[in-house]
């Protein structure tokens, strides 16, 4: 236990989530610095289709006794793909050991079921950080409506991360002095430092960044990109794939115009992915079903226009059209390539000017000033 400081907030806070990615992992580690006890309670190191690594330093973390299940997800949208369903069913007992004054607990599921029910026995406050969209959770059952709904009543405070998921909980009549915006941050471990105009060759040049897998939209924007090419041989589309995933082998073995020139970098971290940033001058990110992409921040802070899909919070809360970026829906090519002919219409000091307001629209959403919109929460529920 840190010795109290005439700032430290003296109050034992518990944190369950499923795993950590770094991103979130940085954000709960300034929050920590400024509490008295502060633990995280994990369902797992990490999820099977995620290389992250583990990085926790500078937190107390333990993993729970968890079951994990494996389910298809299958999508209005018409996609399919994986989820992991986690029950950590020593939720109770570790609460009773650890005794937090207050419990923070992600998602709509198991885990704040279980908290709600701790908190509501012992007096404690219950905190309950939810990331969604509206377009995520079309076709949700009734059952799962009702599940969250109790959770929801139970909470003493509830995060939003952006306006779609405020929507989304507002549905559900949560409150205003209840919704607290908590937005996802890039982490400060990724502190892009490279030159923010692009070279001449570097400056049309689209990177795109994500597991290659059905939700996220690769196919779809890989054949748009073909079609696009056909269409207009005189120009030259150049394209590097940043992930890993199922579809990997199928789009290495694509054929494609000799005009469109597409490369298969695999899984990059942070150090590599900020080089492979440098030397490209837009993000395309066509995903269909995102309730958030944290990518589009980093994208944002790494000085690139960002050509991102509807179906992406990130896009619809940070992308103004011709300021920063433009928005199209994946699942339709004629504004992909509607939105390329924009692109390429685009002067490289026209795009430069884009990436000044690309680094802007993310300057303020830094780690730590997350983890004190957190923490001012915190302050409240005390």
């Amino acid at each position: 236990m840190k010795p109290p400081s005439s700032t430290q907030l003296e109050r034992r806070i518990v944190v369950l989530t499923h795993y950590l990615p770094p991103y979130v992992a940085r954000v709960l580690f300034h929050i920590a610095q400024q509490v008295q006890d502060f633990r995280v309670l994990l369902s797992i190191d990490q999820e099977p289709n995620r290389q992250y690594g583990i990085a926790w330093d500078g937190l107390q973390v333990e993993v729970q006794k968890s079951w994990m299940f494996r389910r298809p997800w299958k999508h209005q949208s018409g996609f399919t793909d994986e989820l992991y369903i986690h029950v950590p069913y020593d939720t109770l007992s570790q609460l009773r050991r650890a005794r937090p004054d207050i419990v923070f607990s992600y998602e709509l599921g198991f885990r704040s079921l279980i908290s709600a029910l701790y908190c509501k026995t012992h007096g404690k406050r219950l905190a309950v950080c939810v990331c969604v969209s509206e377009h995520t959770e079309q076709g949700r059952g009734w059952l799962r409506g009702l599940l969250r709904r109790i959770i929801l009543r139970s909470a003493h405070a509830v995060t939003y991360n952006g306006p779609s998921c405020r929507r989304y909980l507002e549905r559900f009549g949560v409150p205003a002095n209840k919704l607290f915006h908590f937005p996802y941050a890039t982490s400060d471990q990724f502190n892009y430092e490279g030159s923010v105009p692009r070279s001449a060759p570097a400056s049309h040049r689209l990177i795109c960044v994500g597991q290659l897998s059905e939700r996220k939209g690769v196919l779809p924007m890989v054949d748009g990109l073909v079609e696009y090419c056909q269409a207009r041989p005189e120009q030259t589309l150049e394209i590097d794939l940043v992930g890993t995933g199922p579809l990997e082998d199928h789009l290495r073995r694509l054929e494609t115009p000799s005009n469109l020139r597409l490369r298969l970098l695999g899984h990059l971290d942070y150090q590599q992915l900020q080089k492979a940033m440098a030397e490209v001058g837009v993000l395309i990110f066509p995903t269909l079903a995102d309730e958030w992409g944290l990518v589009v921040n980093e994208g944002l802070q790494a000085g690139l226009p960002v050509l991102g899909s509807k179906y992406a919070q990130a896009c619809t809360t940070l992308i103004e059209e011709d300021r920063n970026g433009w928005i199209y829906r994946p699942d339709h090519p004629n504004e992909l390539h509607a939105k390329l002919d924009r692109m390429f219409g685009c002067s490289e000091q026209q795009l430069n000017d884009m990436r000044v307001h690309a680094q802007q629209a993310v300057a303020e959403i830094t780690s730590g000033k997350v983890a004190q919109q957190a923490l001012d929460m915190f302050r409240q529920l005390s």
